[in-house]
């Protein structure tokens, strides 16, 4: 006789949705971002154990996303990505390309998270 079990290890999905809000021209460097988009070709290290955080731009803006500080792509108006981050990841972080909107929210990978910018 054989016996199957299954384990569900499916994650919770999470949708947020994050307003933007205007950007304090006076403020000087931004606290949120850690490191721009890469400017030389060098492959990175894949990493063990990442997660997939999707967004969603209803903004009508380009918007650059960081992850914890980190540079992960350009959305661009009304598009939508997936980016694969490290276990444990705690804010995300995005910017209109302009720099006068900004979004900010709090996530990590015990759930599928979906962030629709606003």
């Amino acid at each position: 006789m054989l016996a199957f079990s299954t384990t569900s290890s499916a994650q919770k999905k999470v949708a947020v949705r994050v307003e933007s809000k205007a950007v304090d021209a006076n403020r000087g460097a931004n606290p949120h971002i850690k490191g721009e988009a890469p400017t030389t070709d060098k492959a990175e290290a894949k990493s063990r154990g990442t997660c997939s955080v999707y967004f969603d731009n209803y903004s009508g803006l380009y918007v650059k996303v960081y992850v914890d500080g980190y540079y992960r792509g350009t959305l661009s108006p009304y598009g939508a990505f997936t980016v694969n981050v490290a276990d444990g990841y705690t804010e995300i972080y995005c910017i209109s390309t302009g720099g006068t909107r900004d979004w900010e929210a709090n996530g990590n990978c015990s759930g599928r998270y979906t962030y629709s910018l606003y």
